[in-house]
């Protein structure tokens, strides 16, 4: 680890025993929640997480649609699975969502591995992430386009790399007084969505303050423009500004997410595909390499060589539009540690 990265660690340590030593990261939860708790284990990877079905929730007959937030817990034992779901279960209950905390191996603020050591665990909780999320989207009745994924502190790091690495999954993200390290996100840099929403929360007088603007600077330097929250003090607990943005962003900015498919036997061809919030009426196709568009929903695509294209997509809702997305893509596509598919881990 450099000397730079030994600072960062070991500041890190002392900002967490300074909060354990004085108000020991209490956890902030007055409502009440007498929905359903229970205690899951991942089918694929074993990880353990909790999860929160509200009492509105019918268990059998539902018809409604449900969000589900995704919440990342930090360092153990000031920060755990429990504890970010005891934060955010009574909110669950009140506001009307399904609540996911799974248990993380790549969220220690303290103590933390060198880069290679702490990507290997990122990509660990990635997979788990995403596979728990599609084993709740098999059980329960979830809106896709209504996935949201938030972290405390260190839990930071796990939101980044799985949320910048899946804006297909994720509607939006936000990182509470979060742990950060440019290092630890550099393997998000091919995948990032520039219309993804982003908040980073921090408090003013917080030791983490300066990870969390070096965070903002990172997303900013990559073409994204997080929301910013600074709040006095230090370590808040309070899961109310994080419920409040998503419910803005799903209010005031229509979901568009471009979906990119290899073909196993052509490196150079490519299937394309959307997710959104709305039913589509029209949609209109730029590869970004001079060839002729395309106004089908799920074209496929042949590059003459490899390389980096800009894609543009146009979709029109019936009412409205058009919404355009442009994505970076690179062919042939490179990508680390996917979750594997919902049919086996054997594929």
């Amino acid at each position: 680890m450099s000397r730079s990265g030994r600072w960062r660690g070991i500041g890190a340590a002392l900002s967490v025993l300074v909060l354990a030593g004085t108000t020991g990261c209490p956890v902030v939860s007055n409502r009440e929640a007498p929905g359903r708790e229970l205690t899951e284990r991942d089918s694929y990877f074993g990880r353990p997480y909790f999860l929160y079905v509200p009492t509105q929730y019918r268990e059998t007959g539902e018809t409604r649609l449900w969000p589900v937030v995704v919440t990342c817990h930090g360092t153990p034992p000031w920060d755990t699975a429990r504890l970010q779901f005891d934060e955010w279960k009574g909110l669950a209950e009140q506001k009307g969502f399904l609540l996911v905390a799974p248990e993380l191996v790549g969220t220690r603020g303290d103590v933390v591995p060198p880069p290679a050591g702490q990507i290997e665990k990122q990509i660990e909780d990635e997979k788990a992430i995403l596979s728990i999320v599609r084993a709740v989207q098999a059980a329960r009745s979830v809106d896709t386009s209504r996935i949201f994924l938030t972290g405390w502190s260190a839990g930071g790091y796990a939101v980044l790399f799985t949320g910048l690495r899946h804006p297909e999954v994720f509607r939006a993200l936000s990182v509470r007084q979060g742990n950060f390290d440019p290092a630890y996100v550099e393997p998000c840099a091919p995948f990032l969505d520039r219309y993804q929403p982003i908040q980073i929360l921090y408090g003013e007088s917080d030791l983490l303050k300066d990870q969390a603007l070096a965070c903002i600077d990172w997303l900013r330097g990559h073409g994204l423009e997080p929301a910013t929250l600074g709040q006095p003090g230090i370590h808040h607990r309070s899961p109310e500004p994080v419920f409040s943005f998503f419910t803005t962003v799903v209010r005031q900015r229509p979901w568009v997410r471009v979906l990119v498919e290899d073909d196993a036997r052509d490196p150079l061809k490519v299937r394309f595909g959307t997710r959104t919030s709305f039913e589509p009426a029209k949609f209109l196709w730029d590869f970004g390499d001079s060839q002729l568009r395309s106004p089908l929903a799920n074209p496929e695509h042949r590059y003459a060589r490899a390389g980096f294209y800009d894609v543009q997509l146009a979709v029109w809702a019936a009412n409205g539009g058009p919404y355009v997305r442009q994505i970076r893509l690179q062919v042939p596509r490179v990508r680390l540690g996917v979750a594997p598919p919902a049919s086996g881990p054997g594929r």
